[in-house]
Parts: structure tokens; sequence; C-alpha cells
């Protein structure tokens, strides 16, 4: 008889943080946090993994609390994937019918020959793949695959899209999980992860956009018709407007945190007489207000705004009506992560586009949904990455999806050879 819970583990491996959680999954989609552990961040830049020794310290730690308060250890866990080569790619691939019904081997073998025609080469390394609908004779069906199945055409397409990383980063990333002692059930790039913990199923069909803001990188994802449909990694986070403050304050990183975490991007000139730091007398004594250094700040976060546009109106996101821009997504903007609970940041880019088209630019500070037992500590953006990953894994125990990773080394499945190859090739004797 088939298990009607299940424990999981999470592991968001972060610029600033490593964060685990712990969670028991039920087949009703739901899920319980049964423990959590954190750790600083060490030998992450820009989200990728410069040293394995340096970092492992940070990832035993939040794991062995995670563990020690759940009760029980995990021997798999499922993590999340940045860093400035990560970037979405879409591919398809087709099969002929001859006039007659697809069968469902025939849709699995068009699926899988579609990921195998995502492009990458040697220094790449295929992360993720979902799928975003099949068509018959290039009329895309947006029923069921059941209704598919009763349809005739003379071929069967499948389009995926998917994430792709530098082979590095992900060896790296392999490699750190591998010698804390566990294996990997699954990786997410990071914003998919943040999206499966703080987007609505409405907001996902409807189409949205979602953007984690961490320490180190800014990860963006656009998810309509419930699947993501747009991906790319940024490498600029919160650690470069704080050191563009201790840069133009003269001080140390810590108090430039301190100073950031004060200051308010939609600040009033009104605000200029609120001093919120003061030089030393050796350095002149000049007083800096909460206005100024709002602006500063605001200026980098529109900085990083822009390029998001440049990157969302290319790939026809973003499009000019009566050249004006509009967001051809109904739900707006969805900030996440660290950065994201800067003061006035949601009101901030809510304001970038004046005029009658600025209601398709709202945006609202994105949470964890996840309200039940433990939630303390993991309803902030900060934490909307590995509470996604703990709703995705719930998911897929709901659907049964999670039982292709019990398959042996027999399985000569696409996915179990991808998976077998990432091993071995990657993780080597770690």
């Amino acid at each position: 008889m088939k298990e009607n819970k299940k424990i999981v583990a999470a592991l968001d491996i972060g610029s600033s943080k490593v964060l685990a959680v712990v969670a028991e999954v039920s087949k009703d989609g739901t899920f319980r946090v049964l423990g959590q552990g954190r750790s600083e961040s060490q030998a992450i830049h820009e989200g990728c993994i410069t040293n394995v020794e340096d970092a492992l310290p940070s990832v035993n730690s939040a794991l062995d609390e995670a563990f020690r308060i759940a009760g029980r250890p995990v021997s798999e866990v499922i993590t999340n994937i940045s860093g400035k080569y990560l970037v979405g790619v879409d591919s398809t691939a087709s099969l002929p019918l001859k006039g007659r019904h697809p069968t469902l081997n025939e849709m699995q073998t068009v699926k899988a020959m579609a990921q195998d025609a995502v492009q990458k080469s040697d220094e790449t390394f295929l992360i993720k793949s979902e799928l975003l609908y099949y068509m018959l004779d290039n009329q895309r069906d947006e029923q069921s695959e059941q209704n598919l199945l009763e349809a005739k055409g003379s071929n069967i397409s499948a389009h995926l899209h998917s994430a792709v990383s530098s082979a590095l980063n992900a060896s790296m990333r392999l490699k750190v999980i591998r010698r804390s002692g566990v294996e990997i059930s699954s990786i997410l790039p990071e914003a998919w992860a943040s999206g499966y913990g703080a987007l609505t199923e409405e907001e996902r069909q409807n189409g949205v956009v979602l953007i984690d803001i961490g320490a180190g990188t800014t990860d963006i994802v656009v998810f309509k018709g419930g699947s993501p449909r747009f991906t790319h990694t940024i490498a600029y986070g919160g650690k470069k407007i704080t050191e563009r403050l201790a840069g133009y304050l003269h001080c140390s990183m810590k108090q430039a945190e301190e100073i950031k975490l004060r200051l308010d991007l939609n600040c009033l000139p009104e605000h200029k007489d609120v001093i919120l730091y003061k030089a030393p007398l050796e350095e002149g004594g000049r007083k800096y207000s909460k206005y100024e250094l709002s602006q500063i700040a605001a200026y980098e976060v529109l900085q990083l705004y822009n390029e998001i546009g440049r990157l969302l109106y290319k790939d026809g996101w973003y499009t000019l009506v009566s050249d004006a821009p509009k967001n051809r997504l109904p739900g707006g903007t969805v900030l996440t992560g660290g950065t994201a609970i800067m003061m006035g940041i949601t009101e901030l880019f809510s304001s970038v586009v004046p005029g009658p088209w600025r209601y398709t630019f709202s945006t609202r500070l994105g949470r964890s949904l996840y309200n039940g037992d433990a939630c303390i500590g993991l309803n902030s953006p900060k934490e909307t990455v590995v509470m996604g990953l703990i709703a995705y894994e719930a998911k897929r125990f709901s659907l049964g999806e999670d039982a292709e990773d019990t398959a042996d080394t027999t399985d000569n499945s696409f996915l179990a050879r991808a998976k077998r190859g990432m091993v071995e090739f990657f993780v080597g004797q770690y």
C-alpha cells in the first residue's frame, strides 16, 4: 500500500544565508514543517559557490540543526540554484502520427526529445525542464491530455521551458551537498522555487513576473499558464547597494547594511533633516540625511529595474502601446528575497511607469503562503525559496511524480540517465 505521508527536506543555499527545512508532506498536497536550521553563508559569491571546503560548514550546520529539531535525519534534499549564468531556454520536438491517435508513450517520447533538444554546451548543464503544452498539427490543445489522446493528427509536438546553468556552478553545489552526507532529489532554479512558495495558483495561471532580489543575485521568472515561461539571473543583489553606501559614506559594510535597512526608497524631501550617519570629525564630520541616502539606494534599485525591463521587453512580456510600456502579465510584479524588505521598494517599482498603464505594473511583496505549524521565521520574503522547494515536493508527492527518483541504475529512461550522468560526471568521488 502506498504511503499517505512522507518526510522531505529542502536546502536553500544563498549568498547571505543557508536555510534548511524538514517537513512532512501529505498525499493531498499539504505539508507541515517539522524543523528548520540556518547559518551564515561562506564562500558564496553572486549565487555561486567558490570553495567547497569553506562552504561545507555552513551547509552542515543548517542541516544538522534542522534534523535535530525535526527529530530525524533525511537522506535526500531538494535544493535551489542561482548564479549569473542561469538562463531559460525554450525547446520543441515533434513526432509523425499519420492521422491516428497519439499514445501516452508517444507523448512521453516527444517530451524527452524536446528535452534532448535543449541548446547547451560542454560548459553548461540542464537544471530543470517544465512541459508547457503539446500540439497536434501545429494547433495548441488547450484542453487536457485525456482529450488530446482522443484526437487524431498527422504529428504531435511537445514544447518545453528549461533552465540551464554553468556546469562549474552546478558541480560545486552538488559536491557541497553530497559532502554533507545527503543526496539530491531535485534542483530548482531559485526564482521557480520562490514562485512556488509565494504565488497563488491563479497568479501562475493568469501571468505574473516574480523578481527575487537576494544578497548576491536577482532571479527573474515569468509564470503563465501555470508554468515558468521566462527565466534569467542577474549578478546584482542587495550587497551591491550596501557596497555603494559604504563607499559613499566611507564606513564599514556592517554599518552600511544597518543604514540600508533604515532607508525609504520613496523618501520625501522633508526628511532631509533626519540624519542617519555622521562622518568622524577627522573626515570633516559631515551629516548624511535619510533623504540623501535613500536617493542613492533608489537610483541603484532603478538601474536594476531598468535592466529587468529590457530583458522582459526583449522577450515580449513588456510591449509598447501608444509609445507607452505595457505589461502583458495581469498579475503584475511580485517581489521576494531579502532586499525586497527595503522600505518603499514595492511603491518604487509600481510608480516607474506613469500614466494609464501604471496599473499593469502594480507590485506586491511576496511571502510564503504557508501558515501552518512552525511557520515562525519562515513567512518573510527571505524564506520564499525554501518554502517553495517544500511546496514543490508536496505537489510532486501528491501527483506521484516522486516515484521516478526511486528508479535503480537499470532504468534507462532519459531522466534516469541524466541523473546518473550528473552524479558520475560532476560529483565523482565526492
